[in-house]
């Protein structure tokens, strides 16, 4: 059986669109990865369709508990800084949280929520620039929202020291800041001093300073340095997992199959509808009547109807006819053919 070419472009077409519908299902596929507490996180694609159709409230000013983790030399030759924020139970869900990170901080690596499960999941954000710190607002459906980002680590032969000022802008009841001890590290110092240490399970040292309540007008201010010999990274040494997010590498770059993943299918979806067009177009050239061609004219010595060119003569009076004469023009006697 023979489809009319227009039936066939619009089976391509509803193939194609059914790719194209099944786009959010590819999108919204999720990874899980282990942080160094133990907690999982479940990494989905930034914008999926039930977090931007969520009804959610006004931002959020006020935090049940913060605490701002600073990790040396962990994963890399930096300092990475999590944001962990505790919202108060009269807090809307799902609803936007603001929080501010310094103006120089570089892109961030993660941003995230506790879902009802006790899981973690990338969250939809958004970062507005400002000229002291910029503003990040983050879509949160729980009540526990975590923020990472690097910034440098001030590296001077086999000293170091690093400074952090948290910029405020959210009042809590409690506020921690959290210094992790690099593997290696001697001297540690802190200041403000630290108000309590633990060890972990990977044998890695925190150092804890409770203050207490803030205003979202206070600035604490926390300064740590140490001497270490070499330029190992603890990630290395303990082999904890990695924090929330895996940061980029140092050189080159790695492709990353869940965001290339909707790409791959919207280019594979323009090509089946490149091609149906194609085939469609041909399709009706080849439908196009031919002009009727002219037959070529047969040369007298391609065909059988040859003139025989030797003399004729009249079998009667031997008089020499043409060829074409059927009488003697003599004696009028039918010629012989």
């Amino acid at each position: 059986m023979i489809l009319h070419p227009r039936l066939t472009i619009s089976r391509w077409s509803m193939a194609v669109a059914a790719i194209l519908l099944a786009f959010p299902t590819a999108a919204s596929a999720q990874t899980r990865r282990c942080l160094p507490s133990g907690a999982c996180v479940d990494r989905g694609v930034r914008g999926s369709a039930w977090l931007e159709a969520a009804p959610f409230q006004q931002s959020s000013s006020e935090a049940k508990a913060v605490t701002v983790a600073l990790w040396p030399e962990y994963d890399r030759a930096e300092v990475l800084v999590i944001y962990r924020v505790l919202l108060p139970d009269s807090a809307g869900l799902p609803g936007k949280v603001r929080l501010l990170i310094p103006a120089d901080a570089p892109e961030l690596t993660a941003a995230a929520y506790r879902d009802s499960t006790g899981k973690l999941v990338n969250a939809v954000n958004e970062r507005i620039d400002g000229e002291q710190a910029d503003v990040v607002e983050i879509q949160a459906a729980g009540s526990e929202v975590q923020l990472e980002f690097y910034l440098p680590l001030q590296i001077d032969g086999d000293q170091r020291q690093f400074d952090f000022t948290w910029p405020g802008g959210l009042s809590t009841d409690s506020f921690q800041f959290e210094v992790q001890q690099p593997v290696g590290a001697r001297g540690m110092e802190m200041s403000p001093a630290p108000t309590s240490q633990t060890t972990d399970n990977a044998g890695l040292t925190y150092h804890r300073l409770d203050l207490g309540p803030l205003t979202d007008a206070a600035r604490p201010e926390v300064r740590f340095s140490y001497r270490k010999a070499t330029a190992g990274l603890s990630v290395d040494t303990t082999g904890a997992a990695g924090p929330l997010a895996t940061p980029a590498p140092a050189r080159g770059a790695s492709v990353d199959v869940q965001a290339a993943l909707p790409w791959a299918v919207l280019v594979g979806g323009l090509a089946l509808i490149g091609g149906g067009v194609i085939y469609y177009l041909r399709t009706r050239v080849d439908e196009r009547p031919s002009r009727p061609r002219h037959r070529p004219v047969t040369r007298p010595e391609d065909g059988p109807n040859e003139i025989d060119a030797s003399p004729v003569f009249c079998h009667n009076c031997g008089t020499q006819a043409s060829a074409s004469d059927r009488f003697c023009r003599r004696c009028g006697t039918a010629l012989r053919t």
